[in-house]
């Protein structure tokens, strides 16, 4: 049987991939303005959690449904496809294999019903 992507990868995975991830994203004009007065810290431990889980590790995740966290930032499907170039270009830098790479980016992806809210 297969290590499960948060055993192969461990903290790269998860709190590598938030930092990686936020410093892209706070770093591009068209995303940045969603995360004003927002504390990025708190979303970064957020999203490692998040990834631990999504990748076979054990729940750590405590923050609100993805729905309810989402609702009323007004995310296109253009917004998030930005995002998941970014999700991509920090597992690229983290030395993340590419078929790892598409299996994150499928299960993000199938998450977007609960992202988009515009």
């Amino acid at each position: 049987m297969a290590p499960t992507l948060y055993v192969k990868y461990g903290s790269r995975l998860t709190s590598g991939m938030a930092e990686c991830f936020y410093d892209r994203v706070l770093a591009d004009p068209d995303l940045a303005p969603f995360f004003e007065g927002v504390d990025v810290e708190r979303l970064r431990e957020h999203l490692a959690d998040f990834l631990t889980v999504l990748t076979g590790g054990p729940d750590l995740y405590k923050g609100r449904d993805l729905l309810e966290a989402h609702r009323g930032l007004k995310i296109s499907e253009a917004d998030f496809d930005r995002l998941m170039v970014h999700v991509a270009a920090a597992a690229e830098e983290l030395e993340i294999e590419p078929e790892d790479i598409a299996t994150i980016a499928g299960a993000i992806i199938g998450l977007k019903d609960q992202v988009i809210t515009a």
